[in-house]
């Protein structure tokens, strides 16, 4: 599944990303947003990213490098 960082970056399973509020970074394991749109999944938390707990909205996340 792909989704859009806060630059408009597309981000991906695998993608290495920075958590904008806490400055965490890691790598996306799962975004889960089965039965969402686009615009609904880029604004709700549903992406899970190695070694960070929690779930974070796409919004709040910083693509890092290429992917």
């Amino acid at each position: 599944m792909k989704t859009y960082d806060r630059n408009r970056n597309a981000i991906t399973t695998g993608s290495r990303v920075m958590v904008a509020t806490n400055g965490a970074t890691g790598v996306i394991k799962e975004i889960c947003g089965e039965g969402k749109s686009e615009e609904q999944l880029r604004r709700s938390d549903c992406v899970s990213i190695e070694g960070v707990e929690g779930l974070f909205c796409p919004m709040d996340l910083v693509r890092l490098g290429f992917h």
